[in-house]
């Protein structure tokens, strides 16, 4: 993947000619081949109307046209589905101002200064998203010519038929699985989270009395939950302290990047990942994000997860926190009940941890306090 988005394309819009040419050989350096550099912003849209750009660095305060106003009308030139990053250059700390260029569409923000490492870091992550997105669109549109070619040459073969819905179902499941394992290189040195978060996910299902073909089909989804992390800056992902408030707002968008890029999948299997992608994190009472959705307005497949990743990020270690010991999660998700967490949900998951004691090869507890990264 490293080489794959030296290839991508990089906007980099400034009026100060010292940080274009800043930026253009700090790209260069590091192997970025195709970059667009634009001091004049009057030049910006025409070129993104007829481009096609993977990544845009906008500054905000230029002549002519401001950075703001290229953020609105980019982000109005294209559906909500597709994930172009845009990083906003700026010198502004202002807490509303950042917000609200956030709800204009921002992904991320560089502050000025510009710090090399800090550039090439936060680039770096999100064209691996950019090219994860663009990567599931081609799978989608091969996956769906495939089923159009199959089904009009086997469309008199009833077990033909059988042996391609087989096959594409094979197919979705290889695509999640590797999607899974890139999302989780970042953040957990085991690489096992998302298997049993998957694997704990779908005896709960079990438990609530799902059929055997959602329970199978919740055990593959609920790998892709943390998706997004993906796109989050290493420097918040992996931070050893306390996350700022800036800082958690940043994590919280691995929610929205991770459904974005499941978005425009046409299987059950990838339409269920994003809506677990999206809402893992939300709140029986309301409390949590993206959307504050709360009750039965929530996913069950997410709600499902909402308990079992909150559980499996407590008793593993981490690079910034240690473990819980397997008692001390329990007392914590049975103190939630009915407030973050759907009480059915909670009292299906301590039945299987009571059913299966000793027995899950994929629950090993070690102890220590510290909460889940992307837990407030």
């Amino acid at each position: 993947m490293e080489d794959n988005i030296k290839d991508l394309n990089i906007l980099i819009v400034d009026d100060n000619i010292d940080n274009l040419v800043f930026l253009e050989q700090l790209f260069r350096r590091k192997g970025y081949r195709n970059i667009m550099s634009m001091a004049d912003s009057r030049n910006v849209l025409p070129y993104v109307g007829k481009a096609d750009p993977d990544i845009i660095l906008l500054d905000i305060m230029m002549p002519y046209i401001d950075g703001y106003e290229i953020l609105r009308s980019i982000r109005g030139l294209m559906d909500s589905s597709v994930f172009l990053p845009i990083v906003v250059l700026t010198a502004v700390t202002d807490r509303k101002a950042r917000e609200q260029t956030l709800k204009d569409g921002a992904t991320d923000f560089l502050t000025k200064p510009l710090d090399a490492v800090e550039v090439i870091l936060r680039v770096g992550n999100l064209l691996k998203t950019r090219f994860m997105y663009k990567q599931n669109l081609e799978y989608s549109k091969l996956l769906e010519n495939a089923v159009l070619h199959r089904t009009r040459e086997l469309a008199a073969n009833n077990q033909a038929l059988e042996k391609l819905n087989q096959v594409l179902d094979e197919t979705n499941i290889e695509i999640a699985d590797r999607l899974a394992e890139a999302a989780e290189y970042r953040d957990d040195a085991t690489g096992k989270h998302t298997f049993r978060v998957g694997a704990m996910t779908g005896l709960i299902a079990e438990e609530l009395g799902f059929s055997p073909d959602f329970t199978e089909l919740v055990n593959k989804a609920a790998r892709l939950h943390d998706l997004g992390k993906i796109g989050i800056p290493d420097a918040v992902l992996l931070k050893p302290g306390k996350l700022t408030e800036e800082e958690f707002g940043i994590m919280q968008g691995h929610c929205l990047i991770g459904a974005k890029v499941l978005s425009g999948g046409h299987s059950e299997l990838l339409e269920m990942a994003e809506r677990i992608a999206l809402s893992h994190h939300e709140q029986w009472n309301g409390n949590g994000y993206p959307h504050g959705l709360e009750g039965k307005s929530i996913p069950i497949e997410a709600r499902i997860v909402s308990v079992v990743d909150v559980f499996d990020a407590l008793t593993h270690e981490r690079p910034y926190k240690e473990a819980w010991s397997q008692q001390e999660a329990v007392e914590y998700i049975k103190q939630q009940k009915n407030t973050q967490f759907d009480a059915k949900v909670v009292d299906a998951f301590l039945s299987v941890l009571e059913r299966y004691a000793g027995k899950i090869d994929f629950i090993d507890m070690d102890v220590g306090p510290e909460h889940s990264r992307d837990e407030p």
